[in-house]
């Protein structure tokens, strides 16, 4: 699924999330996916909405893609890479989030350490504003949807938060039990971080 806010070029800045989980075992037994990936498609829809109510264009266009099939593969966004919806070379900057839902301990940043310049942004951004503990930067992972995007040159970042919040592939990641704590935080350095982006 996507969803676009027009900009005022052809180029693009990118937010994604998967929306599958792992699903049934038998009759009896449901996996929720609170956190993965529930979490980061609530985030995808909060900025969607927040975009989608800007009083004037942004600079360029802004696309929410949800993606299936992330868990037997990344098939959903690999689909998308092989069969774009617009030319990959005008996304300037894809933000994937996934398993966003604690935060108490700071986020992790994959490919941080590929693109220095934004990560240094996101850091320097933070630092300001004091939105979260700590910002981790990793190399590069195929660990989640950003994957195809990295490997067909566009800057991508995979964002997932650091906590306590320990319940993953299992039937007690919950809704309810699931912390939210720094989800705000998140919400607003992803919205800062953006600004920058598209001020460029």
């Amino acid at each position: 699924m996507a969803a676009f806010v027009q900009g005022k070029t052809d180029k693009f800045l990118v937010f994604s999330a998967h929306y599958d989980h792992i699903g049934e075992m038998g009759e009896n037994v449901y996996f929720p996916g609170a956190n993965d990936n529930a979490s980061g498609v609530a985030m995808i829809l909060d900025l969607a909405k927040y975009f989608a109510n800007l009083k004037e264009k942004p600079n360029y266009s802004i696309a929410f893609l949800f993606f299936s099939a992330e868990e037997i593969g990344l098939i959903g966004s690999k689909y998308f890479c092989e069969n774009p919806l617009f030319e990959m070379r005008n996304i300037e900057c894809l933000i994937n989030l996934d398993m966003v839902g604690s935060g108490e301990k700071g986020i992790t940043i994959v490919n941080g350490k590929v693109f220095d310049e934004e990560f240094n942004k996101f850091t320097e951004i933070n630092g300001n504003k004091n939105y979260l503990k700590k910002i981790k930067a990793r190399d590069k992972a195929a660990n989640s949807d950003h994957y195809f995007f990295y490997k067909n040159n566009v800057k991508s970042f995979f964002i997932y938060t650091l906590g306590n919040y320990k319940e993953y592939h299992n039937i007690y990641d919950k809704s309810e039990e699931l912390p939210l704590n720094e989800y705000e935080n998140l919400f607003k350095l992803l919205i800062d971080y953006s600004n920058w982006e598209l001020k460029k």
